[in-house]
């Protein structure tokens, strides 16, 4: 079995909303392959621009202002206060 047909096999048995986040990824790695020779400056040394930018779910999670609304029930699920 060839590669291609190993990740093929692979892509079809993923959920759906996994071959989305594989396929962002792959777009945003394709694009920056295309500018991987980019040199950037940071002050007097030029240094090259990183090839894989994280951040691949930008947009597709909402993050609530308070993080810790949440904690009084966490600890109780972890058995903090037995």
């Amino acid at each position: 079995m060839t590669v291609q047909q190993e990740a093929i096999r692979m892509i079809n048995n993923m959920p759906d909303d996994t071959v989305v986040i594989l396929v962002e990824l792959l777009k945003r790695m394709m694009e920056n392959d295309r500018h991987s020779g980019d040199l950037q400056t940071a002050g007097d040394v030029r240094v090259k621009s990183p090839r894989i930018k994280l951040g691949i779910a930008d947009g597709m999670y909402s993050i609530p202002d308070n993080i810790d609304i949440c904690n009084e029930e966490i600890a109780q699920m972890f058995g903090v206060y037995e």
